[in-house]
């Protein structure tokens, strides 16, 4: 099926099925399979560090949350997954983990990244003599697609609230580590909390923002876009019909849906015209787009 070649392929948290999500080695395979984008996920540690991990509690969230430990404190923490140490947090792929020589840059490093550390990845990414020509040049191109996790009636998991919509520490520790190794102009932010986006964007106009949406489908996307100032829209796959993609493109933005596994459902957005894709495994999403076949479920 003929797509755009501005088609976005999304990483869900790396290869998020193939190998333990928000970890170095999960970006480094979705890179290896040609990813354009890798969406993420942004904590705070108890000493301002942002820090890639998807629950606001290690531990499958009952251990204790990762704003109230360091970076040393939180990294100190490990959970056997397979026959590594893989950094609490993190989901155990369902399908097997690919032996460590597959993921040579990320070997020296098995904890919890920091945001800061995913850039400088990517960028030893681009000149490793490991890579081809091809995923180096992919890696240049990179979307980071950062989600700012943000629970509003549980603002102690990221040490802050909002007051009158004002940009608050979480925006401005993210904006930060965007700008200080000058990824701005491939750098995105998301949350489910849409003043998050609106605030960011107060802070630098020109950074791609984007907003989430789950189980409800708005009466007017353009309207909910354009209060947030966002540029694309990324709801739940199961929330997008032709008629989602229609007001979405009327307001002349874009619709990246998540987190969509199956060829079934692949076909069906795509012939509604979304703007891109992000799954649990990019080697099957890439795989189809090129025409293989595919086989389904996990």
């Amino acid at each position: 099926m003929p797509i755009h070649a501005s088609f976005e392929v999304q990483g869900h948290r790396g290869a998020g099925a193939l190998l333990p999500e928000n970890t170095l080695a999960s970006f480094e395979l979705a890179l290896d399979l040609g990813v354009t984008s890798i969406e993420t996920d942004v904590h705070l540690t108890r000493d301002d560090v942002p820090v890639l991990v998807h629950d606001a509690c290690i531990n499958d969230g009952q251990g204790p949350l990762v704003r109230s430990l360091t970076l040393q404190q939180l990294r100190s923490h490990r959970l056997p997954v397979g026959s590594e140490q893989w950094p609490v947090g993190s989901n155990q792929p369902s399908s097997s983990l690919l032996p460590t020589a597959d993921c040579p840059l990320a070997t020296a490093q098995r904890g919890i990244p920091t945001l800061t550390e995913f850039f400088e990845f990517v960028a030893a990414y681009t000149t490793s003599a490991e890579k081809t020509r091809a995923q180096q040049e992919g890696a240049r191109r990179l979307i980071f697609d950062i989600e700012l996790k943000r629970v509003p009636f549980e603002p102690e998991t990221v040490g802050d609230g909002f007051t009158g919509n004002a940009p608050a520490l979480l925006e401005r520790l993210v904006l930060a580590a965007i700008q200080q190794v000058g990824v701005l102009k491939r750098a995105r932010v998301r949350s489910f909390d849409h003043r998050s986006v609106w605030a960011i964007k107060q802070l630098e106009p020109t950074l791609e923002t984007a907003i989430l949406i789950y189980e409800t489908v708005p009466m007017n996307i353009g309207a909910m876009l354009a209060a947030a100032q966002a540029d694309i829209y990324c709801p739940d796959f199961h929330n997008v019909d032709a008629e989602v993609v229609r007001q979405v493109h009327a307001a002349d933005k874009r619709i990246i849906p998540y987190t969509v596994n199956e060829p079934r459902d692949w076909e069906r957005l795509i012939a509604w015209g979304v703007d891109g894709i992000t799954t649990d495994y990019p080697d099957r999403l890439l795989a189809w787009l090129d025409g293989e076949s595919v086989v389904s479920g996990p």
